[in-house]
């Protein structure tokens, strides 16, 4: 059973742009490579050596880009976690209902007696 496929993309008009451009880096890097491999300036390195430069040089570039990447998105992580964070202070002094808390006798000393019992 197959689902027939609408004449209409369903890709968003961002997406339709960025795979645009994706397809028109691919065919620059690749005439690039091919203007490189056929250079007269590197017509004294044999053509194995030129392939073996132009992969490596592909592969530092995209780790490169990957390590930006990367780093962007940690340091976005880190701020959605600093913005998640309170504002204020954590209020450590405790309200006037909260007998059990052991600073409540030193906040409120005039619910206390002299030997430290609730009048």
């Amino acid at each position: 059973m197959t689902v027939p496929t609408s004449s209409t993309s369903s890709r968003t008009p961002i997406g339709k742009y960025l795979v645009r451009a994706a397809v028109r880096l691919g065919r620059l890097v690749r005439s690039l490579e091919t203007t490189v491999l056929q250079s007269s300036l590197l017509a004294s390195v044999p053509l194995k050596f030129r392939q073996i430069g132009v992969q490596i040089f592909k592969l530092i570039f995209v780790l490169a880009v990957a390590s930006f990447a990367l780093t962007l998105a940690i340091g976005m992580i880190a701020l959605w976690t600093i913005a998640a964070l309170p504002i204020g202070a954590p209020d450590d002094e405790p309200d006037v209902f909260e007998m059990s808390h052991p600073r409540h006798r030193f906040k409120y000393p005039e619910m206390y007696d002299d030997h430290g019992s609730l009048r």
